[in-house]
């Protein structure tokens, strides 16, 4: 089957954007916050000039607010709360207080 030219455009985005969200976590390692959040936003406009979705670990790995790769212990705080029925997970960005949660299915 014949590849479209923005099938191709879409697999390149692909890659480009693991490409930058592996490139950023790693300048986070090192201490660069902001050429990290340069890379995520960079990574954002590819994403939407190409209309491709990034994977799930991809969207849940960075700071909606300040940009930043979320890696725990480093840049981010995980916990796992529960009350009664149900549980989630709660990431907090150490850059800029910004928390997100995720339910957590039985």
């Amino acid at each position: 089957m014949p590849r479209s030219r923005v099938n191709i455009m879409k697999e390149i985005a692909r890659e480009r954007i693991i490409l930058l969200y592996d490139l950023a976590a790693k300048r986070v390692e090192q201490g660069e916050l902001d050429l990290a959040r340069r890379y995520v936003e960079i990574m954002l406009k590819i994403s939407a000039k190409a209309r491709v979705k990034p994977p799930r670990y991809i969207r849940r790995g960075y700071c909606r607010q300040c940009k930043v790769p979320l890696i725990p212990g480093v840049t981010s705080r995980v916990r796992v709360r529960s009350d009664g029925s149900s549980s989630r997970v709660v990431v907090s960005c150490l850059a800029c207080g910004w928390m997100r949660r995720f339910v957590v299915k039985k």
